[in-house]
């Protein structure tokens, strides 16, 4: 059984009323009840001493008899009585959940449909003042419903350790690829959700967006696992090429400058004119080519040749596009 603070408060939020309602317990038949371990339930007693209202005065704390807790077994609570009262949802709370509920039932499936349901009956019936709530209905778009549930599908797969069968759009090469993968986890940045998986295909940890996605399929066989494979420490960004990359030196002018604090880079080294040479590693040389002409005419590939030479050739290509739709 789980000892962090979040169960801990599950388990206390049950256990306090239980006891204030049927009186003094064993500490054995507490347990079997809530079931959880009797120790587990003697280590939460001891942190319930500390809880109360606040002021964190003698008389504002929950009072725990330790003697006959340690000397009989027994669960005494007193200055609790506040704990007994049921809940009561103020208007504007029971509206807030509601919202909540009905967006969460506009991903939900089959499994969770029928509890979704039964707790939006009871909510909406139910206010501080004895009124019913008005009647709140959410409809998220299409593609927000599809993000939503994939989230969902997903972070089942991870907390299941089954494998998942993707359709994956790769924009580099203006196709969708079929792959297996283990899921690692689920990742966020810059308001981007990501799948962190270990990619049978590529036989090395991938991360895949979401909106990249075509297709999931969670698989019945089980996640291999990857016990090498540490979580992603997104503190110093989320896309750091790997140290087999080559390396690319590209001089900047002030207008291009932005590049070095937005891409990973190896090294920056300031030059006349307020320019920057910069060092990346560029692990897709159509990327880079992308980037350049973003970039031009202020940015050039200083090395190496074959970079360059790449460059361009593709700024020809776009060229005689242009000149092509204009004749």
């Amino acid at each position: 059984m789980s000892s962090g603070a979040k169960e801990q408060v599950g388990r206390l939020l049950a256990l306090v009323p239980l006891i204030r309602r049927e009186g003094d317990m064993r500490v054995d038949t507490a347990a079997e009840r809530l079931g959880v371990p009797a120790q587990q339930l003697v280590d939460d007693l001891r942190v319930l001493i500390y809880c109360g209202w606040p002021g964190w005065l003698p008389g504002d704390l929950i009072e725990v008899d330790l003697d006959a807790l340690d000397g009989e077994s027994v669960i005494r609570i007193h200055n609790a009585d506040y704990l007994s009262a049921p809940l009561r949802l103020s208007a504007a709370e029971a509206s807030a959940i509601t919202v909540a509920l009905r967006t969460l039932r506009e991903s939900a499936d089959g499994d969770t449909l029928d509890s979704l349901d039964r707790a939006l009956a009871k909510i909406e019936a139910v206010a501080e003042d004895g009124r019913t709530t008005p009647r709140v209905d959410v409809h998220l778009p299409a593609k927000q419903r599809e993000t939503t549930a994939l989230k969902a599908r997903l972070a089942g797969a991870v907390a299941e350790r089954r494998q998942v069968a993707l359709t994956y759009y790769v924009p580099a090469r203006d196709e969708h690829t079929e792959r297996t993968v283990d899921p690692i986890e689920l990742v966020e940045s810059q308001g981007m959700a990501y799948l962190q998986a270990w990619c049978h295909t590529a036989d090395n940890r991938r991360l895949f967006r979401f909106d990249r996605i075509v297709a999931a399929e969670v698989l019945d066989a089980p996640a291999d696992p990857h016990p090498d494979v540490a979580p992603l420490d997104l503190a110093e960004g989320l896309f750091r090429p790997a140290e087999d990359c080559p390396e690319v030196t590209l001089r900047l002018a002030p207008q291009a400058r932005w590049v070095a604090e937005y891409y990973p880079v190896e090294s920056v080294k300031e030059r006349r004119g307020d320019k920057l040479d910069v060092v990346m590693r560029v692990a897709d040389p159509r990327w880079l080519n992308r980037l350049l002409l973003r970039l031009a005419p202020y940015a050039e590939v200083v090395g190496p040749r074959e970079y360059a030479d790449a460059f361009t050739a593709a700024a020809q290509d776009a060229l005689s596009l242009y000149r092509g739709d204009g004749a």
